[in-house]
This record gives structure tokens, C-alpha cells and sequence, in this order.
């Protein structure tokens, strides 16, 4: 995809584009600040892929993570119950 058409989408959609060599100039304080933090990721060799997608974790782990921080953030458990869990949970799908 074009660099033109990653920043009309990326702007859109409230998100940061993949391509490092896209203009910032479209973008509000908040995407030029998650583009610059994703170039400097990039050149120091410190960017980690996204969990939702499959990069940084099994899909097992993410499963295991999301379902305690959706059960968490809809009252069903407290912060401790829910950092017992995260333990358990990542530990059972390794």
C-alpha cells in the first residue's frame, strides 16, 4: 500500500501505519508521537509484534491473557485474583 494511502487510513482509523516512511503531517499529537515511538522501536531493534496478532505470544497465551483481563475488567475478579490467574494462566498454555 502507498504511503498516500496509509496515512488517509491510518488517520482515519485513529491507528499508527505499519510503513515507517510515511508523512506524519496528517496526523494529530498522539499519532505523530505512536509513529515516532514505533520509528525509534524499529532503528534500536526493540520493537516487539503485537500479542493480538499472533508476533509476541502463542495464541494459547493470548487466549489464556485475554480471557483473565476480560474477566477482570468486567467485575469478576479483583486485581489480585487477576494477577494469580495471569500466572496461571500463561504458565498452563506453555
Amino acid at each position: 500500500m502507498s504511503p498516500e494511502f496509509q496515512s488517509a487510513f491510518n488517520v482515519v482509523k485513529g491507528s499508527v501505519p505499519a510503513r515507517t516512511d510515511v508523512s506524519n503531517e496528517a496526523f494529530d499529537a498522539c499519532g505523530k508521537k505512536g509513529m515516532a515511538d514505533l520509528a525509534e522501536a524499529n532503528k534500536n531493534g526493540t520493537l516487539v509484534g503485537s500479542m493480538a496478532h499472533g508476533h509476541a505470544a502463542p495464541a494459547a497465551v493470548k487466549n489464556g491473557v485475554y480471557d483473565v483481563v476480560t474477566n477482570h475488567f468486567n467485575g469478576g475478579m479483583d486485581s489480585q485474583q487477576a494477577t494469580k490467574a495471569l500466572v496461571a494462566a500463561v504458565q498452563d498454555a506453555q
